[in-house]
């Protein structure tokens, strides 16, 4: 590559920080042979991206070799600058030396007063997270992914986190929890600060969840999971969300002011104290005639609603139309009503009878009311996905374009000593060539996913009504153009390394 194309030289140091920081360390660490100016520059970066997975791939011309043991692969954290604190680690793990490695992890982590934590297991074998460990003042978001069977430990030792800084908890495909409602009370009552609780597919039993009490708590999802019962007491919860959850719900939250409520089948709500609710999205998507008056009644709870967002599948029940239709509207303060399918099944036209619009809008008729076909929602969800998928896209195209000008510095020939012993030069050869199938193989994969986020969001858009397919397709024909470019920078690479590798074999015939 010439210099005068060379865009990464004119860089701040603190600027290729940034750009190498959205990035795993392994990549990071692999910069450092691009040039002495390169070689500790990743020492610096204050977010670290581990895996186990990267133990064999992780490389550097400093004092991190190729890593083929779990020492080895400490070496990175030792290397690491050490008067750097940490804004975040993101730890995923599986295989057989797990358990001291996060530990490893978990202890340098909290050593450098780090921020924000994720910790992801990625099998399906035990997975024993030593959650006792986390004792930090500094850690203020954490989450944990797959972390399941060692909360019975921390049962059984009556232990709890001390984490008095933590703001953000999201626990998610958390199982086989077991305890009574002190001992799970025990284990948050060191988090005086928790503002914000995602429990997402998560499977616990034997507790209730009233026995969580935060004084602080402002945000609460409970997307899936399985529940005897849940009990949410909170006085200053603000928005709570609940999806998909094989439970019956109490509510106490005087403070609440907006309420997602999206469950496939019908299940008891209670609410008490909702005098604060303004906005509530409730949908059931398969119900019963039987769920009819039920579900009536819980919407006479959100009386003081002003933006309401209901299911159609509600609005179309028959007896929720017979009970409403000698009721009285309960909304007094609407001042929006709008009605989405939950799901693309049913009439295609979508019309509610006038005895539910009546129920809904009588106390409230300056109110407006807006009905969503199932053609409509589809076509919006279509294109969300397709901005969604365009973005992650974009991201990692700007990322490979860098990490392709970075790579092209790179001696593509392996220089082989004609004059070593020739079980050496065998020896050198074979690495050589793993090491280029291993490049090739990782290219392959990247250029399939770019491959595959075009496929997806080429189907997106061409199912899209032309209202919305036209703003989208501008953008999509030009990031297709940007990626066929980004393609053919990574076929270049893959070329220069092939060269180089035979290159290197033909000098030692």
């Amino acid at each position: 590559m010439n210099t005068e194309d060379d865009r990464l030289s004119s860089l701040s140091d603190d600027l290729i920080i940034k750009i190498l920081s959205y990035n795993k360390t392994k990549q990071a660490i692999k910069t450092s042979i691009l040039s002495s100016r390169w070689k500790n520059i990743w020492k610096s970066i204050p977010h670290l991206d581990l895996s186990t997975d990267d133990v064999t791939s992780l490389t550097s011309t400093d004092d991190v070799t190729s890593l083929t043991t779990l020492d080895e692969f400490n070496r990175v954290l030792s290397s690491h600058n050490n008067e750097i604190e940490l804004k975040s680690v993101k730890l995923s793990v599986r295989g057989e030396f797990r358990q001291e490695f996060v530990k490893t992890v978990i202890k340098y982590a909290f050593s450098h007063n780090v921020q924000k934590m994720t910790i992801i297991c990625l099998d399906e074998k035990r997975n024993e997270i030593p959650l006792s460990l986390f004792i930090s003042q500094s850690l203020k978001d954490l989450t944990l992914i797959g972390c399941a069977r060692y909360w019975s430990q921390l049962y059984k030792n009556k232990s709890s986190w001390d984490l008095p800084a933590l703001t953000t908890l999201h626990l998610e495909n958390v199982v086989e929890s077991h305890g009574n409602r002190d001992e799970y009370g025990g284990l948050f009552s060191k988090c005086p600060n928790l503002k914000n609780l995602t429990l997402s597919n998560c499977t616990i039993n034997d507790y209730n969840l009233s026995s969580i009490r935060y004084s602080e708590l402002s945000n609460l999802t409970v997307d899936k999971g399985l529940y005897s019962v849940a009990n949410v007491v909170a006085p200053y919860l603000k928005n709570l969300t609940i999806v998909n959850c094989r439970c019956d719900l109490l509510i106490y939250a005087p403070e609440l002011s907006s309420l997602m409520y999206k469950n496939l089948f019908y299940r008891h709500l209670f609410a008490h104290g909702l005098s604060s609710l303004e906005k509530v999205d409730f949908y059931l998507s398969y119900l019963d005639e039987a769920d009819g008056p039920d579900t009536v009644n819980i919407l006479q709870q959100f009386r003081n609603v002003k933006n309401l967002t209901l299911g159609l599948e509600i609005v179309e029940l028959d007896s929720f139309v017979d009970v409403v239709s000698d009721l009285p509207s309960p909304f007094a303060k609407l001042t929006s009503v709008k009605i989405y399918p939950g799901n693309e099944k049913g009439e295609k036209n979508v019309k509610i009878p006038t005895q539910v619009e009546n129920f809904l809008l009588d106390a409230s008729p300056s109110a407006t009311l807006s009905i969503y076909s199932r053609e409509e929602v589809k076509a919006l969800r279509d294109a969300t996905s397709a901005q969604r998928i365009m973005a992650k896209l974009e991201g990692l195209l700007e990322w490979e374009k860098i990490d392709c000008e970075m790579n092209m510095n790179e001696q593509g020939e392996t220089q082989i000593n004609k004059g070593q012993h020739v079980k050496k030069k065998i020896s050198q050869i074979r690495r050589c060539w793993t090491d280029l199938f291993g490049q090739i193989n990782e290219d392959n994969v990247k250029i399939d996913d770019i491959l595959s986020m075009l496929d997806q969001i080429e189907v997106l858009v061409q199912g899209l009504p032309t209202s919305k397919k036209d703003s989208i397709q501008a953008q999509f024909s030009s990031l297709r153009a940007e990626a066929n470019s980004v393609m053919k920078l990574i076929l270049d690479r893959m070329k220069i390394k092939c060269v180089g590798k035979v290159s290197a074999f033909m000098n030692l015939l």
